[in-house]
């Protein structure tokens, strides 16, 4: 499983719909529709979802360009509000927890003296 919180180039703790798609075991045309059709103010969706593009290359020169979003901690949680059952909540915990790891850590003087 890959990293479920990482840094952006902004140095804000995000995770992406594609993680989120391989973690909670959805497509991840399932998680960008389930963000689309979020029932949120659009301040709050422009803050906390980024729409940002993915260059995967198909090979023999050619390139295709996929949409995924980063997402922060409030419009993870937000998001996710709506999965239910207990692989969910396993989930849940998870991505939370990783989250207030790398706030720790940012907030951390050792880890700031080392940037």
């Amino acid at each position: 499983m890959s990293q479920l919180v990482q840094i952006n180039e902004q140095n804000q703790n995000v995770t992406t719909s594609i993680i989120v798609a391989e973690t909670f075991i959805k497509r991840h045309s399932d998680v960008l529709r389930d963000i689309r059709e979020l029932s949120c103010s659009e301040d709050f969706n422009k803050r906390n979802f980024a729409l940002k593009l993915k260059t995967t290359d198909l090979g023999l020169g050619r390139e295709r360009q996929d949409e995924y979003y980063e997402i922060t901690k409030d419009g993870f949680t937000f998001l996710v509000m709506g999965y239910t059952g207990e692989k969910a909540a396993k989930f849940k915990e998870m991505f939370i927890e990783a989250f207030n790891t790398n706030e720790a850590l940012l907030a951390s003087d050792d880890y700031i003296l080392l940037r």
